[in-house]
């Protein structure tokens, strides 16, 4: 039998590669497959062919072997960027998130003047709750890459979020002196009519309500048919201002070229104009209309809401925290009495209460932040999240210690935001679901659950589009099952929590604004300040989609506005059955 010599086999299996490579290329993801295989029997040390048969695996989802064959690449190439970029990504997939870091940080080192990998080790850091290293990774990165347009659009977006308002819009202004930076059939995210729309949004956030009027229309002038700028138009438009945006809503959706994703904005948005016409039939249809794009968009991602696991998450929160859980634990966590929990239902008017208290002097309202959950996936050792929200409960496992410094890990961040607070607001409505987590970490802690009519609150859901999560908002039904699980928790909560507890309705704040802030102040531990009475005018940044209302005086034609579509609600008031109506 006649051997070949090694350098004989290396070139033949590199021969292998480039035509496995050919195919590669041209979709043909079965048959590279077997030369890159072929190519391995020749040289079982070629780096390319390890690599790209790793990356085939990453498409395929099978993520173990994609880390098994890029570690080994690695191994064998450890100068390679593009081994420990593709290597730092899988592990991202795959939960490994510091592993990933690690990985993507030295692809940086290795290769600083590609944006892609930049921006994945920034994602990375985001997804391990790490934003501060997120904004310096980027930072370097617009060092390093000046020419990104993504670059700088991503830290605008990441000190947008971190309240760096200002900051943000000079990084925005100047990516829009900037060529972008990707080919022409993917540069929707990073034209400037995008970059437009995100410096309204940044204005919106700081209260600035002119100006971002201005750039969404300035958005709108270089891309007519941007159904998101639409949705941020008359999200800021004052009743009676949107008539005009009708007709061009209405044409815009006659377009059948308009992508998916821009017709469910244009959708909502001309739900919203006929709404302040007071069309509300026209205006339903509007809404089902963008709510069953969505749903089908999520249910392509396979992002469903589970109506049997909710039930069964919070079966399983009520069976673990009991009075007798908290009383094995007591005395666990950081005694400090810095932190607010504001929690409900998304749009039951959790950023009107943390408004108000947040116009205090001693108060820092920090928004909706992710801690909490996270902290969570940490100790339930990373579970994947069910789709209520609630981490995989693996309480009887948690320790004093690991307990002790997530708190005070988490103490000293929130700190940070604001150190001479008395007291510092995370308005999550997601944490009811991590209440249990929060008394051992904080057992000082206080918690306000904010009530409204469940057909007001539900309708409001459906009428918009969050930015990320809530599957349940999309449908009526899937909105009424879910507010009953969680009032069927805040039940439990009340209950059993050893913390102190308030409940604000709604519409009780409405109809007095004046006792019930005053109710509210008290129960923070803090004398009462006039300034909390005049909210709409403190200044601080607000990212939620309350942010329009919360600008301006309390005013009560939210309350009851469920009655203007009452004919359409019947699978609303089927997923309501059992919830109290008496919220008033």
């Amino acid at each position: 039998m006649t051997r070949h010599s090694p350098d004989r086999a290396a070139r033949k299996s590199q021969k292998l590669v480039q035509a496995a490579a050919e195919r590669h290329r041209a979709g043909q993801l079965g048959e590279a497959e077997k030369l890159y295989r072929r190519a391995l029997q020749q040289d079982p040390r070629n780096p390319d062919a390890m690599h790209l048969l790793g990356v085939i695996a990453f498409g395929r989802g099978e993520h173990g072997k994609a880390i098994e064959l890029l570690a080994k690449v690695v191994e064998l190439q450890p100068a390679s960027a593009a081994a420990r970029s593709n290597l730092g990504n899988v592990q991202r997939k795959a939960g490994r998130i510091g592993q990933a870091v690690d990985s993507l940080r030295r692809a940086c080192e290795l290769d600083p003047r590609t944006a892609d990998t930049h921006l994945d080790l920034a994602s990375a850091l985001v997804e391990a709750g790490d934003s501060a290293a997120a904004i310096a990774a980027l930072r370097t990165a617009a060092d390093q890459v000046p020419k990104s347009r993504r670059v700088l659009v991503s830290l605008g977006n990441l000190l947008s979020k971190q309240g760096a308002i200002d900051e943000s819009i000079e990084r925005y202004r100047r990516a829009l002196e900037l060529e972008v930076d990707l080919p022409a059939q993917a540069v929707g995210q990073w034209d400037d009519a995008a970059i437009w729309n995100v410096i309204g949004a940044a204005h919106r956030s700081a209260g600035r309500i002119d100006e971002a009027t201005r750039c969404f229309r300035k958005a709108l002038e270089l891309r007519p048919d941007y159904g998101t700028a639409y949705g941020n138009l008359v999200g800021v438009e004052r009743r009676g201002e949107t008539g005009a945006d009708v007709a061009r809503l209405t044409e815009l959706l006659a377009r059948p070229d308009l992508p998916e994703s821009e017709r469910a904005s244009a959708h909502f948005s001309l739900g919203k104009c006929l709404d302040d016409e007071n069309d509300f039939d026209g205006a339903f249809a509007q809404y089902s209309a963008a709510n069953a794009l969505v749903r089908r968009s999520l249910a392509a991602a396979g992002d469903r809401f589970d109506t049997a696991a909710v039930r069964r998450d919070v079966d399983r929160l009520i069976a673990t925290f009991t009075p007798e859980f908290f009383a094995k634990r007591r005395g666990w966590g950081l005694p400090t009495e810095s932190h607010v929990f504001i929690v409900g239902m998304p749009r039951s008017g959790t950023t009107l209460v943390e408004q108000i208290a947040a116009s205090h002097s001693q108060v820092f309202g920090a928004g909706e932040l992710k801690d909490v959950g996270e902290i969570g996936e940490v100790l339930a050792g990373l579970a994947a999240k069910s789709s209520s929200g609630a981490c995989a409960l693996n309480a009887d496992g948690w320790t004093e210690f690991g307990i002790r410094h997530m708190a005070e890990t988490m103490h000293g961040r929130l700190t940070q935001l604001s150190p001479a607070a008395a007291r510092i607001i995370d308005k999550m409505p997601e944490n009811v679901v991590n209440l249990g987590l929060i008394a051992l970490m904080f057992p000082n802690a206080r918690i306000i659950f904010c009530r409204r009519d469940p057909r007001d609150t539900c309708l409001s859901c459906y009428f918009q589009r969050f930015a990320d999560g809530n599957a349940f908002s999309y449908d009526l039904r899937d909105c009424g099952f879910r507010h009953f699980e969680v009032d069927r928790l805040i039940d439990h909560w009340h209950r059993v929590l050893p913390l102190k507890m308030l409940d604000i309705r709604y519409e009780t704040l409405v109809a007095a604004l004046e006792p019930e802030s005053r109710r509210l102040i008290e129960f923070l531990g803090l004398p009462w300040e006039e300034r909390c009475l005049e909210f709409h005018r403190t200044e601080r940044v607000v990212t939620t989609l309350s942010v329009w209302q919360v600008r301006q005086p309390l005013y009560a034609s939210s309350v009851g506005r469920w009655r203007n579509y009452e004919r359409h609600l019947g699978p609303l008031l089927e997923g309501l059955r059992g919830v109290p109506y008496a919220y008033r």
